[in-house]
């Protein structure tokens, strides 16, 4: 093999390994997200996991008092609401770097965005995964 294509294999492999180091610290963080909001001073709060699921619900005992049922239950969907956006906010924080800019847009992530139209262009899927041309 001629020396100049093993070093490009080489250089190909270490980009490579280094994406994937990346990527496993990515999901690490990605796994452990998690938010707390609270509502009505307070006397709302609840926590969410990554996908934006409610995993807890404290309610003050005074909460009783002073919300009627509607206004109790516009606060726990404020709350949630809230811890969502929190959550949203992290995940694309923990995928900085790896996800190129624009790809989630509009709230979504976007394959095509980073994936050109045609599969042959491998330039083009270099340069948005920020690999150095040959």
């Amino acid at each position: 093999m001629r020396a100049e294509w093993q070093a490009h294999i080489d250089e190909l492999l270490q980009t490579y390994q280094e994406k994937r180091r990346q990527i496993a610290d990515m999901q690490s963080r990605l796994e452990a997200i998690e938010a707390e909001a609270e509502a009505a001073d307070g006397m709302v709060r609840v926590k969410v996991d990554r996908q934006g699921r409610l995993t807890s619900l404290e309610l003050d005992p005074r909460v009783q008092r002073k919300l009627g049922s509607e206004q109790l239950a516009e606060s726990i969907l404020e709350a949630a609401k809230d811890a969502q956006a929190q959550v949203a906010d992290q995940m694309r924080a923990a995928m900085q770097g790896l996800v190129p800019e624009g790809a989630d847009e509009g709230g979504g992530f976007d394959i095509t965005k980073v994936l050109p139209e045609r599969p042959d262009d491998f330039e083009a899927i270099r340069e948005r995964l920020g690999i150095p041309p040959r």
